[in-house]
C-alpha cells in the first residue's frame, strides 16, 4: 500500500512539473491574420496552385489572373471544383476559409 501511495504522489508531482511550463506556443510570436492566411494557403493550396498562385499543377487555375468574386472563391474552397477537392473540412473553420480567401486575393495580378 505504501508503494502505491508513493507512486501516486510521484506521478502527481511529475505531471504538475511537466504542465507548469505552459503551452509551447506561449513563447512563440502569434501570427497576424495575413500570416495565418498565407500559412494556411501554403500548407493546403500551394502544392497545386504554387506559392505565387501561378503554378497550375494538375489543372489548377492560375490564381494571379482570377476574376472570381469572394463568394465564388469561397464556394470552390468549400465544395471543390473539377479536380480540386473540397477544402472545407481541411481548413476547419469559417475564419480559416476567409483568411485563405484574403490571401488568394493578394496573389491577383502579382508580377
Amino acid at each position: 500500500m505504501v508503494l502505491r501511495s508513493s507512486f501516486f504522489v510521484a506521478s502527481i508531482l511529475l505531471l504538475t512539473a511537466c504542465g507548469s511550463g505552459g503551452s509551447k506556443n506561449d513563447s512563440l510570436p502569434s501570427e497576424t491574420p495575413e500570416e495565418k492566411g498565407e500559412s494556411l494557403y501554403v500548407l493546403n493550396c500551394a502544392s497545386c496552385h504554387g506559392e505565387d498562385g501561378k503554378l497550375g499543377s494538375s489543372g489548377a487555375k492560375d490564381l494571379s489572373v482570377s476574376k472570381l468574386s469572394d463568394q465564388q472563391i469561397e464556394q470552390i474552397i468549400r465544395k471543390g471544383k473539377n479536380a480540386m477537392p473540397a477544402q472545407e473540412a481541411v481548413l476547419e473553420t469559417d475564419e480559416n476559409i476567409k483568411l485563405v480567401i484574403e490571401h488568394v486575393k493578394t496573389l491577383k495580378n502579382k508580377p
